[in-house]
């Protein structure tokens, strides 16, 4: 069974005719790893600022961390596999079907009643008389 999640388009750091360079959001456990997908199963989001990828049950993320010094920026420095599941919570931020408990608001937001105006009277000691 094919599933998909919401990423924002600022998490792609490079495109190729067949794969796409995805990075971890820097909110999750996993800031500064990225994973190829490939390009067949990259789609437009729900809107302009995100892109839809699709798996299945049975994928298999590879995240990889490359250096960041000018010598070892190609180089990789640790590597991670994650199952779907893992990825879905990574991602959990976009994706309608996940609730992420830390993004959660535990503000209510309370809407008072409305209230009629009531007229009176100014006090004549206070009016000015020219």
């Amino acid at each position: 069974m094919w599933k998909t999640i919401n990423i924002n388009r600022q998490n792609i750091r490079t495109e190729t005719d067949k794969a796409v360079l995805i990075a971890c959001p820097h909110a999750s456990d996993y800031n500064g790893y990225c994973f190829w997908h490939p390009s067949k199963l990259v789609r437009e989001g729900r809107h302009k600022g995100a892109v839809s990828i699709s798996y299945t049950e049975e994928f298999t993320f590879r995240l990889k961390k490359y250096g960041k010094g000018r010598y070892n920026s190609h180089e990789v420095i640790d590597e991670i596999q994650l199952g779907y599941d893992e990825l879905e919570e990574v991602f959990g931020v976009m994706n309608d079907n996940i609730s992420a408990p830390q993004f959660k608001n535990d503000y209510e937001t309370h809407k008072p009643e409305a209230v009629e105006a009531v007229k009176t009277e100014a006090d004549a000691s206070l009016i000015e008389n020219e």
